[in-house]
Protein backbone atom coordinates (compact mmCIF):
# COMPACT_ATOMS: atom_id res chain seq x y z
CA UNK A 1 0.00 0.00 0.00
CA UNK A 2 0.92 3.39 -0.85
CA UNK A 3 1.80 5.93 1.85
CA UNK A 4 -1.18 8.35 0.82
CA UNK A 5 -3.62 5.06 1.40
CA UNK A 6 -2.33 4.38 4.57
CA UNK A 7 -3.15 7.92 5.53
CA UNK A 8 -6.69 8.16 4.23
CA UNK A 9 -6.99 4.60 5.63
CA UNK A 10 -6.03 6.10 9.34
CA UNK A 11 -7.89 9.26 8.93
CA UNK A 12 -11.44 6.93 7.83
CA UNK A 13 -10.54 4.65 10.91
CA UNK A 14 -10.09 7.44 13.48
CA UNK A 15 -13.16 9.43 11.90
CA UNK A 16 -15.31 5.64 12.44
CA UNK A 17 -13.98 5.70 15.76
CA UNK A 18 -14.83 9.02 16.95
CA UNK A 19 -18.20 8.44 15.42
CA UNK A 20 -18.59 5.23 17.16
CA UNK A 21 -17.75 6.52 20.81
CA UNK A 22 -19.94 9.54 20.26
CA UNK A 23 -23.23 7.26 19.89
CA UNK A 24 -22.14 5.08 22.38
CA UNK A 25 -21.24 7.85 25.19
CA UNK A 26 -24.71 9.71 24.01
CA UNK A 27 -26.42 5.67 24.70
CA UNK A 28 -25.26 5.16 27.60
CA UNK A 29 -25.26 8.46 29.53
CA UNK A 30 -23.02 10.62 30.85
CA UNK A 31 -21.73 9.27 34.14
CA UNK A 32 -20.77 5.55 32.54
CA UNK A 33 -19.27 7.60 29.37
CA UNK A 34 -16.77 9.64 31.78
CA UNK A 35 -15.82 6.90 33.50
CA UNK A 36 -15.15 4.67 30.31
CA UNK A 37 -13.67 7.51 28.72
CA UNK A 38 -11.01 7.67 31.90
CA UNK A 39 -9.95 3.98 31.39
CA UNK A 40 -9.91 4.31 27.58
CA UNK A 41 -7.58 7.38 28.18
CA UNK A 42 -5.62 5.11 30.37
CA UNK A 43 -4.97 2.24 27.94
CA UNK A 44 -4.42 5.16 25.25
CA UNK A 45 -1.85 6.70 27.08
CA UNK A 46 0.01 3.51 28.01
CA UNK A 47 -0.46 2.65 24.34
CA UNK A 48 1.52 6.04 23.39
CA UNK A 49 4.35 5.58 26.09
CA UNK A 50 5.14 2.14 24.49
CA UNK A 51 5.29 3.00 21.01
CA UNK A 52 7.49 6.44 22.03
CA UNK A 53 9.76 4.06 23.65
CA UNK A 54 9.46 1.85 20.78
CA UNK A 55 10.71 4.51 18.25
CA UNK A 56 13.50 6.34 20.51
CA UNK A 57 14.88 2.16 20.68
CA UNK A 58 14.48 1.61 16.99
CA UNK A 59 15.64 5.01 15.89
CA UNK A 60 19.35 4.38 17.88
CA UNK A 61 22.31 3.70 15.65
CA UNK A 62 23.29 0.43 15.88
CA UNK A 63 27.12 -0.75 16.91
CA UNK A 64 28.57 0.11 13.73
CA UNK A 65 32.32 -0.01 13.02
CA UNK A 66 33.42 3.62 11.55
CA UNK A 67 33.48 4.44 8.53
CA UNK A 68 35.78 6.44 6.10
CA UNK A 69 36.21 9.95 7.53
CA UNK A 70 34.65 12.41 4.79
CA UNK A 71 38.21 13.59 2.93
CA UNK A 72 38.20 15.69 0.08
CA UNK A 73 35.29 17.07 -2.28
CA UNK A 74 34.64 15.42 -5.60
CA UNK A 75 32.62 18.34 -7.79
CA UNK A 76 31.79 17.79 -11.80
CA UNK A 77 29.85 19.76 -13.70
CA UNK A 78 28.93 18.07 -16.95
CA UNK A 79 27.24 19.59 -19.98
CA UNK A 80 27.71 23.26 -21.27
CA UNK A 81 27.88 26.48 -18.95
CA UNK A 82 27.40 29.91 -20.56
CA UNK A 83 28.75 32.16 -17.83
CA UNK A 84 30.48 31.68 -14.04
CA UNK A 85 30.11 28.33 -11.87
CA UNK A 86 31.46 27.58 -8.64
CA UNK A 87 31.64 24.59 -6.88
CA UNK A 88 33.04 24.65 -3.23
CA UNK A 89 33.40 23.12 -0.03
CA UNK A 90 33.37 25.97 2.44
CA UNK A 91 33.78 29.58 1.51
CA UNK A 92 35.08 32.32 3.52
CA UNK A 93 34.03 36.08 2.49
CA UNK A 94 32.75 37.10 -1.07
CA UNK A 95 32.81 35.66 -4.49
CA UNK A 96 32.95 38.34 -7.50
CA UNK A 97 33.23 37.89 -11.16
CA UNK A 98 33.65 40.13 -14.00
CA UNK A 99 30.28 40.88 -15.78
CA UNK A 100 29.44 38.34 -18.01
CA UNK A 101 30.66 37.70 -21.48
CA UNK A 102 28.35 37.47 -24.53
CA UNK A 103 27.76 33.67 -25.64
CA UNK A 104 29.61 33.31 -28.90
CA UNK A 105 29.04 29.69 -30.68
CA UNK A 106 32.48 28.57 -31.42
CA UNK A 107 32.76 28.14 -34.93
CA UNK A 108 33.57 24.04 -36.20
CA UNK A 109 36.00 24.37 -38.72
Amino acid sequence: MSRRTLVWLGVTVALAALIALGWYFIAVGLDRADKLASVLGAFVGLVGLGLAVFGVVSARPEDAEPGPESGGVHNEISGTVHGNAVQARDIEGGITFDAPKPYRPQEMD
